[in-house]
């Protein structure tokens, strides 16, 4: 797991027993998936780009999901 926190920095700023920057993390991962999600939507529209946009858009599902697990580790252990 150690390895990967150079990857997510946000996971990486939450410290054990502090809600606060647990929830932080998750709403900043939530809010950018969001945003990510609605400009990907609008580019998904034109045929060709839309494939690559629904690439982007499930690597940037698993960075936030991934990017999630860790905070809640981080948060745990």
């Amino acid at each position: 797991m150690e390895k990967l926190m150079p990857y997510f920095p946000l996971s990486a700023r939450v410290k054990k027993d502090d809600i606060v920057s647990l929830v932080i993390a998750i709403v900043v991962y939530v809010v950018v998936a969001i945003i990510l999600g609605v400009i990907l939507g609008f580019i998904g529209i034109i045929p060709i780009v839309g494939i690559i946009a629904r690439i982007v858009s499930a690597l940037v599902w698993i960075y936030e999901v991934v990017g999630i697990v860790l905070a809640i580790w981080t948060f745990i252990k």
